[in-house]
């Protein structure tokens, strides 16, 4: 009981002292910073904060596969989500599959990545990286499954308008035992 009566004591110094240190003025009542306002102090901290641009895009194109018993032609179809957070990068979340023209297989993936942007001008070359998980299903075979890791390469067109073009080539690996490997060239639209 002892210990009770002295925390509830310690506590009302404690109130009164915040409130003796507290500046007291006649203007309007300091508010809770929100989600999202930057305040005069922190504007000398932080210079500028750019604005992402978000972008989807959808791109299709031929692929080709190693490791999974189907020697043909992939239809290769790519939607990702791309946020270019400043003039040069971008952050990428994309869902890649792919089918073969003939016979059995097929190739799933979701991926997170970055790429760079090598120009600031309306055409720029762009090279990333990227990393997540991806199947694929083996003619005659076990499945692969577990986690990737990819590459991408190519040129971003009207980079400097809200819809854009781009061409890339790009290529997927399972890290399994059989290293299965799916390789390709894409044309998307951003927009």
């Amino acid at each position: 009981m002892k210990f009770v009566f002295l925390a509830l004591v310690s506590l009302s110094v404690l109130s009164a002292q915040a409130q003796y240190n507290e500046p007291t003025s006649t203007s309007e009542p300091r508010k809770a910073p929100r989600v999202g306002e930057i305040s005069y102090e922190d504007q000398e901290r932080v210079r500028t904060r750019v604005e992402t641009l978000d972008l989807t895009s959808l791109s299709f194109g031929p692929g080709w596969a190693s490791e999974l018993n189907n020697e043909n032609t992939f239809y290769s179809i790519q939607l990702a989500r791309h946020w270019e957070v400043n003039p040069n990068a971008e952050i990428r979340l994309s869902g890649h599959a792919a089918i073969p023209s003939r016979q059995g297989g097929a190739w799933l993936s979701g991926m997170i990545g970055a790429g760079y942007l090598f120009s600031v001008e309306d055409v720029s070359p762009i090279a990333g990286l990227e990393f997540g998980y991806a199947y694929g299903n083996v003619r005659h075979g076990p499945d692969a499954k577990g986690f990737a890791v990819g590459a991408f390469a190519g040129v971003r067109i009207f980079r400097t308008a809200k819809a854009q073009l781009s061409l890339e080539g790009f290529v997927q690996s399972i890290m399994d035992n059989s290293n299965p490997t799916m390789g390709g060239f894409r044309v998307g639209l951003l927009f």
